[in-house]
């Protein structure tokens, strides 16, 4: 048993983030000794969270919300951003902006793999346009290479809001996209 637990209104982790946010606040010269000696003692004998967060009162929070992930495994707010603007950026860049924040992107992060799909998406929208080209000279109805304009248009706009979401970009499209990024295999326990 924990030296904590004889409160158990509030978890060891709880406690123990209070008490580094109440040290770094120390550190930065936020609170002074004396003020330190009070919210750890606040701190360490709170009951429940109200007592816990007595402790905390007119400190900063330790990180914004925005690039704290919701649970594990799951990209933050900020990678969500990033990755919708990758896709968005296919409006103006093609497949440029996004194969460069593939290429700079850390391998295996959120926004590595949400610029791969936009790459994908951008690659395949083109193949899409030639066909269209193609097909609108050989049969003579422009209206193939519009009709692929606006779906490319769509698409884009499309996969950049599923981004934005939190989702993969690409969604079910991805079994139709000629170059779709593969998620590494889980290691075999």
């Amino acid at each position: 048993m924990s030296a904590y637990q004889q409160f158990p209104g509030v978890t060891d982790q709880q406690r123990d983030r209070a008490v580094n946010h109440l040290q770094a606040c120390y550190a930065d010269r936020s609170i002074d000794e004396a003020e330190l000696d009070r919210r750890l003692d606040l701190a360490l004998n709170a009951r429940d969270r109200v007592e816990l967060n007595r402790s905390l009162v007119g400190l900063a929070r330790i990180a914004p919300a925005v690039f704290v992930p919701q649970r594990p495994g799951q990209a933050a707010p900020a990678e969500n951003v990033g990755a919708g603007l990758v896709h968005l950026s296919g409006l103006f860049t093609w497949f440029i902006a996004p194969a460069i924040v593939k290429s700079v992107a850390r391998p295996g992060s959120h926004l590595w793999w949400e610029a791969g799909r936009a790459l994908s998406f951008q690659l395949t929208a083109a193949v899409v346009a030639a066909a269209a080209l193609v097909l609108g000279i050989v049969l003579g109805a422009e209206g193939f290479l519009f009709l692929a304009w606006l779906a490319w248009f769509g698409g884009t706009i499309w996969a950049s809001v599923r981004a934005f979401n939190g989702q993969s970009g690409t969604g079910r499209l991805e079994p139709f996209m000629l170059a779709r990024p593969n998620p590494p295999r889980q290691a075999l326990r």
